[in-house]
């Protein structure tokens, strides 16, 4: 690292100060560019370091403890050994750049960038020990829509990791340690997740196509709706692992039901009939693409299910349980969805606005219902800006309205 850059404390202490005051107001201060710079184990511990410039640097070893690095570009950073532990990381730039040893428990890295980031090398810790290089640990990090594709993890820490919606096509992961992390919706394509531990996880909705799983452990994973074409699964306990939901003769009843009011909408009542199916448990159902339009679901089970492509337009879903359900790119126009447990659900890129009503026959009445979101459990849920003049967010003063 001989072409990198030298600065005394006092002068990065300035630079972090001015571009504080720029963050604050643009008017003010100066954005820090501390790219190509030595910041070999720097303290940054709670630092405001929004949408800084670091890329090249050398933090090997430097203390990022919950610093606020939101938007920063890191390409070709080496934070070999660096501490990010419960650090806000969404959308900051990691391309190329050396993760290896680094410790980004709790971290908050939605929409992160890590492609092509090296998570192991073959190299021993910085500190000189005799050790091989202590792995990745991303133990519980939010990594939502994060772009890792052919990152190499292999050997990475990733328990409990909530991996959704992420790029990982051609990522290594081979030993990494995924048990009880979440991979719903996640692109494996081509992935290498040889020898993975992926006992307990929920990869629901995942593209494995072209992935190698050789010897890797999936014992009571859900990949309900996973794609595995072409994917390796050499000695591989695929019975342990949920590829399929159940469906014993009622959930088989209960689906043929829910084909039915697709017919039923798509042929403007013509055939089929509207689905009334309050009360019942459809937890891990896949129900991908189907027109639930106008049904009437309250009350009902869907922990786990997959809606991706769905139209629930106009559909009574009151006191429905979604938690961990899958509802991306699905239409809730209109939907009453009030007192809902959306907890960490994924409603990414759902559309979200009011739908004119219709009578039986589809005449339109000249009004519009706004897709109601009261009294509704948002916990963790991923959800896109919600506008006020779309849905009824408030807590309402009266009973809960029924849908005609």
């Amino acid at each position: 690292m001989s072409s990198l850059n030298y600065i005394s404390k006092e002068s990065l202490e300035n630079t972090l100060h001015q571009h504080m005051l720029w963050l604050d107001d643009p008017t003010r201060g100066k954005p820090a560019d501390l790219s190509d710079t030595n910041l070999f184990g720097s303290d940054f511990r709670s630092k405001k370091m929004r949408n800084i410039l670091m890329r090249g640097a050398n933090l090997q070893g430097a203390n990022l403890e919950g610093a606020d690095l939101t938007g920063a570009d890191l390409t070709g950073a080496d934070l070999m050994s660096a501490n990010f532990r419960g650090a806000k990381l969404e959308k900051t730039n990691f391309t190329m750049a050396t993760i290896a040893s680094v410790n980004f428990i709790g971290a908050d890295m939605r929409g992160a960038n890590l492609s092509r980031a090296r998570g192991r090398i073959t190299e021993t810790k910085w500190s000189g020990s005799d050790n091989d290089t202590i792995p990745l640990n991303l133990s519980h990090a939010r990594l939502h829509h994060a772009n890792m594709e052919r990152a190499d993890l292999s050997g990475a820490i990733l328990e409990g990791a909530d991996l959704s919606g992420a790029n990982l096509e051609r990522t290594n992961l081979s030993n990494a340690k995924l048990c009880g992390a979440t991979l719903r919706n996640a692109t494996l394509v081509g992935a290498a997740l040889d020898a993975a531990d992926l006992c307990q996880s929920i990869a629901t909705g995942a593209d494995l196509s072209g992935a190698t799983l050789k010897n890797a452990m999936v014992q009571g994973a859900n990949m309900i709706g996973a794609r595995i074409k072409d994917t390796d699964l050499s000695g591989v306990d695929m019975k342990s692992a949920r590829l399929h939901a159940a469906m014993d003769p009622l959930s088989v009843e209960l689906h043929r039901q829910l084909i039915e009011h697709d017919f039923w909408v798509s042929t403007g009542g013509s055939r089929g009939a509207r689905a009334d199916l309050d009360g019942v448990n459809l937890d891990n159902a896949d129900l991908r693409n189907l027109n639930l339009s106008g049904a009437q679901l309250r009350g009902v089970s869907f922990r786990g299910a997959q809606f991706n492509g769905s139209m629930l337009i106009l559909a009574n879903l009151t006191n429905s349980d979604f938690e961990m359900a899958s509802l991306r790119g699905c239409n809730l126009s209109g939907a009453t969805l009030w007192g809902c447990n959306l907890r960490r659900a994924d409603l990414t890129d759902a559309i979200i606005q009011p739908a004119p009503i219709s009578t039986g026959d589809g005449s339109k009445v000249g009004r519009v219902q706004k897709t109601n979101l009261r009294a509704t459990n948002l916990e963790n849920t991923l959800i896109g800006p919600l506008n006020p003049d779309h849905v009824l967010m408030d807590e309402p003063k009266t009973p809960c309205p029924s849908n005609a």
